[in-house]
């Protein structure tokens, strides 16, 4: 999803998605980890957003392409662009598969109501779904702005594994994961637009994605910005995190 909102601090996630492309020619298409290969899979290509458009008009027109074009047997992962891009899909999959969660793993809540002005962007995106009725569980935030977001008993702060397994335990509806790859410590994935110390280690994401195998009806991955900091190791981890979520919503039931 060729996205991004004129409220972010440090650009470039709108040219992710063609970074990611490229650094997959680089890793093997077997996943050691989840034990499968991620090809074959159909490359729908990418949505080009316009500058102008609005967060509004961009995410009436991406539901509504969603909506014609995919249907309940689809597993499908998406890769942004910045975080809003969340909402309009998050719509579009309940229309087309009823109710599910998100498990949103992140550095930041993602839940403030107005963010420069606007109330449709990649820092308020979480809030806007939880008011269309979405169930919502944060892992491993470390950033909020106190007094403008909020915090709930689906929040958790650091953490990823433990609040993870205790949700798969409780929780029978399908899963749709948004992944923004600032939950990472910077020193491991350096290019976001909003880097965060103290993260999780890279090994302990793919014990989590190890965790969601199967039980998964789509996911995005957001926020990588080649454009700062190690673009090329980050990119390189970014291509392995698509592997690997590839692998995972492939074995995951129709």
């Amino acid at each position: 999803m060729e996205y991004e909102g004129k409220e972010n601090f440090l650009g470039g996630t709108r040219v992710a998605p063609s970074y990611i492309r490229w650094a997959l020619e680089s890793i093997e298409d077997y996943s050691p980890y989840l034990d499968g290969l991620y090809k074959p899979f159909k490359d729908l290509g990418n949505f080009h957003a316009r500058w102008e458009w609005s967060p509004q008009k961009f995410s009436r027109i991406l539901e509504n392409c969603l909506r014609r074009h995919v249907s309940r047997e689809d597993r499908i992962l998406f890769i942004g662009g910045d975080h809003f891009i969340t909402y309009p899909i998050a719509r579009a999959m309940r229309a087309i598969h009823g109710d599910f969660i998100i498990i949103q793993m992140d550095a930041h809540l993602d839940r403030r109501d107005v963010f420069e002005g606007s109330k449709f962007n990649h820092a308020t995106v979480m809030r806007r779904l939880e008011e269309d009725g979405f169930t919502i569980y944060t892992l491993g935030y470390r950033a909020f702005a106190k007094g403008l977001e909020y915090t709930t008993d689906k929040t958790y702060m650091f953490r990823i594994l433990e609040p993870l397994e205790e949700i798969l335990e409780e929780v029978d509806l399908p899963i749709y994961l948004t992944l923004d790859v600032d939950v990472l410590d910077p020193s491991e994935f350096p290019s976001v637009t909003n880097p965060e110390g103290g993260g999780i280690e890279f090994a302990e994401l793919i014990e989590a994605l190890k965790l969601l195998k199967g039980r998964l009806i789509g996911a995005d991955l957001v926020e990588f910005s080649p454009v700062v900091g190690d673009h090329y190791r980050s990119g390189v981890s970014a291509a392995i995190l698509t592997r690997e979520l590839l692998v995972a919503l492939k074995y995951s039931a129709l």
